[in-house]
């Protein structure tokens, strides 16, 4: 059964739940598939669309749009979500944490409580406010902005603050890693 957009519209602007109910069923795995285009990760393409579809409704965003524009408007929507939520991951909180990149043979398992009190030692070392960005993104696991909130600094500054603090524990343990590892 092929139902039109401009039927979906029509039962949305009638606030008939009816019309996200068929939007949903026409729209849901292809939103999700065109979401996962970008992301990469189903679940969260999946919650993406969810949280759209609800948006989209609570909002009451249906009433803005034209059946002409409908199949536009929400894949554009879709996309600019995925788009803003890749703004969002931190490349650096995926990767391996404080080590250096190119080491091949590294294996997580392979730190020892040595090399864990160096790093700490040498993070207790940081200037004060890279000691604290590094504390608050790495180990409270706040966001940039959330650590700029907190800091009452910049994202900017967070981030320049965070790049330093990597490069030097970078630096300080390069060859002290690759002799370990």
């Amino acid at each position: 059964m092929q139902i039109s957009d401009k039927a979906i519209c029509r039962l949305l602007l009638e606030h008939n739940s009816n019309g996200m109910e068929l939007m949903f069923k026409c729209y849901y795995r292809p939103l999700v598939l065109w979401a996962d285009t970008y992301l990469n990760d189903i679940a969260a393409s999946e919650d993406l669309v969810q949280d759209f579809f609800l948006s989209f409704w609570e909002n009451s965003i249906y009433e803005r749009i034209t059946s002409s524009n409908f199949r536009g408007y929400i894949f554009v929507s879709v996309k600019n979500r995925a788009l803003k939520l890749l703004e969002k991951r931190d490349p650096l909180r995926d990767a391996i944490t404080l080590l250096p990149l190119g080491l091949e043979d590294y294996q997580p398992d392979n730190i020892t409580e040595e090399m864990l009190q160096a790093i700490e030692a040498e993070i207790r070392n940081l200037p004060p406010r890279m000691r604290e960005v590094l504390t608050s993104v790495y180990i409270e696991g706040l966001s940039y902005r959330e650590t700029s909130e907190k800091l009452k600094i910049s994202i900017s500054t967070v981030k320049t603050l965070l790049v330093n603090a990597l490069k030097r524990l970078r630096e300080k343990f390069y060859n002290y890693i690759k002799t370990f590892c």
